[in-house]
């Protein structure tokens, strides 16, 4: 297979000169399109972009992006869309890309897979996360241009106005080059809703639960998923009581600005003042839309201990509460949770999905189970960190995911004591007879460079160990990818 360097003819002036200020950050912008010679870099700027560079950036971002069926089976091109943040080190780059299908009669499937990257400096990848929100959107239209425009001359100018309004964004910026991408994520809800407890429960220190006091003002602390990662995750819980709500919604400037993540507290065994909770999160939502910003909100309907999970009038109480709040938010990305600090698997449930919506790369990490689950006839897979936060999932049906988050935590305990006690003759442990004999579940540790991270699999046929050996290291290469940017 031979992949030729193609030259651009662009009848349209174009500004390729760049002014060499410390603003003009980026680096190229490339258009990379799996044709008869594989995946090729069709355009790209700079003209003299070196050409081995051009193939190994149309290689990987294809390649690690693509599933095998992703659009080889004719499904349409409507909803194949990744974003992601690949790291090349060989370049000394790191790259945002788009990944997304050409419509094509001649082609297989009658799609042709393509990507659109944007390289700058590895030293300035934070550039990436501060402005995600602006560059999927102006990455998004110029991929839905190329779509439906085959014209090679047309998709130049394309590419060149879409490397000219990145350009024209870096200019305004007051600082590009900050060293970490700074998060902030608020914890907020009436008093005794549970938000401390949460916290408390989700780092297992359950002692501290019984002596924590309500929280007064606000409290800030950090977060880490990796002990290495690009972002200062900054937690904000904000007390409850009503002297510190009217705080911060007065002084909302400094409270409710510049959020990325919202976990809203509603205590669903006080009755009595649910609908003052429901005012609260409508008053915060007012806020956020004055102030132009709509971060994802994890909504966790708390204190569902077990003993409640029969109880008529709470579930009466679920569906008043989850009706209010999608009445009120539908300009908002909004995940209702039910939470006990009495189940941990409930609050690493919400708390992990929360986290996950700051990742920029959680469709590629989905799309690299989807593509294992194939490779290892598995129904469902879940792929845990040392702490056991999910760092992603994916489940053929909604069945066998919601059987996951049910025992996915009884595994990781049974493995961790299995390792304790040196029991464990491999680095797995597999049990069947899950819904019928025929299925098997397997909880297996898996190394990505210095992480120890965890796989549960639920396989739909026989145990297949071999499959999942033979496919772990270009699975596990691909992760060292992901995990690099992860959040």
């Amino acid at each position: 297979m031979t992949k030729t360097k193609e030259k651009q003819k662009k009848q349209k002036p174009t500004k390729q000169e760049v002014p060499d200020t410390k603003l003009n950050i980026i680096n190229a912008v490339v258009l990379s399109i799996f044709d008869e010679n594989g995946p090729t870099p069709k355009i790209f700027w700079p003209d003299d972009l070196d050409e081995q560079a051009g193939l190994l950036i149309a290689m990987k971002t294809i390649s690690l992006l693509m599933g095998d069926a992703t659009y080889q089976d004719g499904i349409g091109t409507e909803g194949v869309n990744y974003f992601g943040i690949l790291p090349f080190p060989d370049l000394k780059l790191n790259g945002l890309t788009y990944f997304f299908l050409i419509p094509d009669d001649n082609a297989r499937g009658k799609a042709l897979a393509a990507t659109i990257t944007v390289l700058i400096d590895e030293k300035n990848k934070v550039f990436f996360y501060e402005n995600m929100k602006y560059l999927r959107v102006i990455m998004d239209k110029a991929a839905t241009q190329i779509q439906f425009n085959k014209d090679r001359d047309e998709r130049e100018i394309i590419i060149d106005e879409l490397r000219e309004e990145l350009v024209e964004f870096t200019k305004e910026l007051k600082d590009p080059f900050s060293t970490k991408r700074q998060l902030k994520i608020l914890l907020t809800g009436l008093d005794k809703a549970g938000k401390t407890s949460f916290m408390l429960g989700i780092n297992r220190k359950y002692s501290e639960i019984i002596k924590s006091m309500p929280t007064k003002g606000v409290e800030r602390t950090e977060e880490n998923i990796f002990d290495e990662q690009n972002s200062q995750i900054s937690l904000w819980d904000l007390g409850g009581q009503e002297k510190y709500r009217e705080r911060y919604l007065e002084q909302s400037e400094v409270y409710l600005y510049n959020i990325d993540l919202m976990f809203f507290f509603i205590d669903i065994q006080d009755v009595d003042r649910i609908e003052k909770a429901l005012s609260l999160f409508r008053k915060i939502l007012n806020i956020l839309i004055e102030f132009d910003e709509f971060p994802p909100i994890v909504v966790c309907l708390n204190k569902f201990d077990p003993d409640l999970k029969g109880s008529k009038e709470i579930f009466k109480n679920l569906e008043v509460i989850a009706d209010a709040i999608k009445e009120n938010s539908e300009r908002f990305f909004i995940k209702i949770f039910q939470t006990t600090i009495f189940d941990h698997w409930s609050l690493i449930s919400a708390y992990s999905f929360g986290l996950s919506q700051l990742s920029p790369n959680r469709e590629l990490f989905r799309n690299q189970l989807k593509k294992f689950a194939k490779k290892t006839n598995s129904d469902a897979i879940l792929l845990l960190n040392e702490n056991g936060l999910i760092l992603s999932n994916f489940s053929k049906t909604d069945i066998s995911g919601k059987l996951f988050e049910i025992i996915a935590p009884y595994y990781k305990n049974l493995y961790k004591t299995f390792e304790e006690f040196k029991l464990l003759e491999q680095d797995f442990i597999v049990s069947s007879g899950i819904a019928d004999e025929s299925k098997k579940v397997i909880f297996k540790k898996i190394t990505v460079e210095k992480y120890n991270l965890y796989l549960l699999l639920f396989l739909e046929k026989s145990l297949e160990i071999e499959k999942i050996e033979k496919n772990l290291p270009e699975f596990s290469k691909n992760l060292i990818e992901l995990i690099h940017t992860y959040i």
